[in-house]
């Protein structure tokens, strides 16, 4: 970048406080934009002699050409960083439009440093002079474009805590990419990219678009949803139709939804795709719960073959009412584990088998459940009291939670049929029998003696 300042002597008409403005426009639109405007090169009239000087903070990122006279910076970053790094600014304003005019600015070379919460700008570098021939400068006004080198994107779900099957919401912010860059490409199209893990690709749907704050409509051939090799699914919403309409920095706002098809976890990573400008993709990450049951006699050995359902409970809304307790439909990942269905999902059932003295339940919401048993092991009594356990929302993690045993007794042994307790009563009948008889027999004797 050669800034073209050239030494040379000057009339004496041109002084220090010979000033000019510099106007940036180009800034992102609906954010407040602060500048901070650093000189790097300015005009030295120590012992009568009028000459260009660099900063001493500068001068490791700025070069003069002796044999021109012309100053160039050598390092980019470094210049950037190195005025970031400045406690004090020579000019600074906070402008909430997209452009904003210094005045009075002292003849010389500025760098500008432009920020706001919705990207990175590109390094921005303005003179205030003006040369006529070898040997006359005077100040001019200057005119530069702010350049997004960096735009950022947000991502956002109005729940991260969810259960297997639920549709979440999802709302993506950024901005419209710059008309042009530095590089003179033209925007041609700009795209909101979500790619996601967990999420079912038929699910997805966009609720609205909004561009400066008003809605606008797309066509729902520009959304669409496309399922990958490696598991996860690519969603694009198309807006390049807009472009023309919009102005630079414009905040897009994307809403939509999908449906959670994996039953531990979920994420999605939203980005734009514009030819004029990069944007920092942002990621979601969403959760789930487990639930874990071990089925014992009351030593604690393990049984196998219970049958259970699973119930989520409800608060009553009013006062005295009783809880709801509706069955979870699940689907059988393997031998004791299952997890939450789907709607519509093949296979689903509300009966839970516990194999090996186990069972665990994935894909679930935060809430208060409980296991009834609707089936006991064989020899077993059905234990009329429910298992009740609650889930915690945690955001950063899925949760497991260990909701103990479940406790059978063994039912109470009957006699057998022909076995001892049928020998005994027989022998007691025949005994009373043949005391009946006797006494019979007796009655009759002295009856007849008489």
């Amino acid at each position: 970048m050669v800034l073209s300042m050239c030494t040379a002597v000057f009339a004496d008409k041109v002084e220090n406080e010979y000033t000019n403005d510099i106007t940036v426009t180009n800034l992102a639109a609906d954010v407040d934009t602060t500048l901070n405007v650093y000189n790097i090169i300015y005009l030295d009239l120590t012992g009568g002699n009028q000459t260009w000087k660099v900063v001493d903070w500068a001068k490791n990122y700025v070069s003069e050409n002796t044999e021109t006279g012309e100053f160039s910076i050598t390092n980019s970053d470094g210049l950037r960083n190195a005025a970031d790094a400045q406690e004090s600014v020579d000019f600074t304003a906070t402008e909430p439009r997209t452009s904003h005019v210094f005045s009075g600015l002292p003849i010389g070379a500025y760098v500008i440093r432009a920020f706001d919460t919705k990207g990175t700008y590109s390094l921005m570098v303005a003179n205030t002079y003006d040369k006529d021939g070898n040997t006359y400068m005077a100040s001019k006004s200057a005119d530069v474009v702010a350049k997004m080198s960096e735009y950022k994107v947000t991502k956002e779900t109005g729940d991260k805590f969810v259960h297997r099957g639920q549709r979440v919401n999802f709302t993506v912010t950024t901005q419209m990419a710059p008309k042009t860059n530095a590089a003179n490409e033209t925007l041609t199209t700009f795209k909101v990219i979500d790619t996601s893990t967990g999420l079912k690709a038929d699910t997805f749907v966009l609720d609205s678009v909004k561009i400066a704050g008003n809605p606008v409509t797309v066509d729902k051939s520009k959304a669409t949803a496309v399922s990958n090799g490696d598991g996860t699914v690519t969603y694009t919403v198309d807006l390049s139709d807009f472009i023309a309409s919009t102005e630079a920095g414009a905040t897009i706002e994307v809403k939509y939804s999908a449906i959670v098809e994996n039953d531990h976890t979920y994420n999605n990573r939203a980005t734009a795709s514009a030819e004029t400008v990069e944007y920092t993709p942002s990621r979601v990450d969403g959760f789930m719960g487990n639930v874990t049951l071990k089925k014992v006699d009351t030593k604690g050995t393990t049984l196998n073959g219970a049958e259970f359902q699973l119930l989520k409970v409800t608060s009553a809304e009013k006062e005295g009412a009783e809880a709801t307790k509706t069955p979870i439909s699940v689907v059988k990942v393997t031998n004791g584990e299952y997890k939450v269905a789907l709607d519509g999902e093949q296979n689903a059932t509300t009966t839970l088998v516990a194999t090996n003295g186990t069972l665990k339940v994935t894909g679930l919401d935060e809430g208060s459940y409980e296991f009834k048993e609707t089936k006991a092991p064989t020899g077993y009594k059905v234990n009329s009291e429910n298992k009740a356990f609650t889930i915690t929302a945690d955001e950063t993690d899925e949760v497991t939670v260990d909701a103990g045993n479940f406790v059978n007794t063994k039912l109470s042994s009957l006699p057998s049929t022909g076995g001892m307790g049928t020998y005994l009563f027989t022998i007691i009948g025949v005994v009373v029998m043949a005391g009946a008889a006797g006494a019979f027999f007796i009655s009759r004797r002295k009856g007849s003696e008489e």
